[in-house]
C-alpha cells in the first residue's frame, strides 16, 4: 500500500462530502500545504538559518511542491485510479486515526516551532476541527 496516495484518498473521501465540484483540486492543494508545513518544521528542527530564504525562495519551494502534487495526482487522471483502488480495499482503522490527527498536528508543531502564542494556534486548530467535524456529519446527497 502507498501510504501517500492512501492519505490523498482519505483526504479526498472527506473533501468530497462536502465539494461536489472537483473534490481533487482542494485535496491537493491541502495535502501541498501540509508537506509545506513539514518542510517548513524540518527545517526549524534541523535549525537551518532560514534567513538566507527569501520570501522569493519560500514562494518557488511552495510551487514546487504544489505542482509536483498537481503532476503526480492528476497526470493521466492518476487519482481516478487511487480512489477506485482504495474503495475496493478494507479500510485501515488506525492508519485513518492517524491521518485524522495529521493536519492537527503538522499546524501545531509547525506554529510551535516558530513560537507563535496559543491563540492562534488554537484559534486555526479549532477552524480545522469544525471542517473535520462539518466533513463528517455531512451526507453527500447521490
Amino acid at each position: 500500500m502507498n501510504v501517500y496516495d492512501y492519505i490523498f484518498y482519505r483526504m479526498y473521501k472527506s473533501t468530497a462530502k462536502v465539494n461536489d465540484l472537483y473534490p481533487e483540486i482542494p485535496t491537493i492543494i491541502f495535502l501541498s500545504v501540509m508537506i509545506f508545513l513539514n518542510l517548513g518544521s524540518i527545517m526549524l528542527v534541523a535549525d537551518d538559518s532560514l534567513e538566507d530564504i527569501t520570501l522569493n525562495g519560500i514562494y518557488f519551494i511552495g510551487t514546487v511542491i504544489m505542482f509536483s502534487n498537481f503532476y503526480y495526482f492528476l497526470k493521466n487522471d492518476k487519482y481516478k485510479g487511487i480512489i477506485e483502488e482504495f474503495d475496493s480495499k478494507k479500510r485501515v482503522v488506525l492508519l485513518d486515526i492517524l491521518i485524522f490527527i495529521y493536519p492537527f498536528a503538522s499546524f501545531f508543531v509547525c506554529f510551535k516551532l516558530l513560537k507563535m502564542p496559543n491563540g492562534p494556534i488554537s484559534f486555526t486548530l479549532i477552524g480545522l476541527l469544525l471542517i473535520e467535524i462539518i466533513s463528517f456529519f455531512c451526507e453527500k446527497k447521490e
